[in-house]
């Protein structure tokens, strides 16, 4: 926006017309029949570009006062447009922040689920475990076996206290 060259090449309307004349021009010199006997000499030739080139020149500098007129309209549409674009640009970034934010958040949430889970786990295996304890002892005491512990008459409840 700091070249005023390239925002006059930005107005489109003017660079329309421009090239809507040389178009024009170029068309009707195309169109015409060239018969050697009618054309005019080298001379004629020669003045009516010099007359073209006069009047693009001087259409060129009137346009000039125009065209800086139209270079700061451009500009401030431009501006206008950047502006609007940086808001939707900030508010887009304002809710990927929201995004990640709420991302975080529930992976914490999860984490949190998770750990109860474990605690849950390791509970029901702890419990697992004593019960499997009292299992081993009351599968030992009701063997066929003799042993000389089975004859003590408190020694079953010894070993129910020690094993609790």
């Amino acid at each position: 926006m700091d070249d005023d060259g390239d925002m006059a090449e930005m107005y489109l309307t003017e660079k329309k017309s421009r090239n809507g004349d040389q178009s024009l021009a170029g068309a009707l010199s195309a169109s015409a029949p060239v018969s050697p006997v009618s054309s005019p000499p080298d001379g004629r030739k020669l003045e009516r570009n010099l007359s073209i080139a006069r009047s693009r020149h001087e259409r060129m500098r009137s346009s000039s006062e125009t065209a800086h007129e139209n270079i700061e309209e451009l500009e401030m549409l431009l501006e206008a447009y950047f502006a609007v674009i940086d808001s939707q640009l900030n508010k887009l970034t304002t809710i990927k922040e929201y995004i990640d934010d709420t991302e975080d958040f529930i992976n914490i949430q999860q984490d949190n689920v998770r750990n109860q889970l474990i605690q849950v786990d390791l509970l029901l295996s702890t419990a697992n475990f004593v019960a499997s304890i009292f299992g081993v002892v009351a599968g030992v005491f009701g063997m066929n076996f003799k042993i000389s512990l089975f004859d003590v008459p408190s020694a079953f409840n010894w070993v129910l206290l020690i094993t609790g």
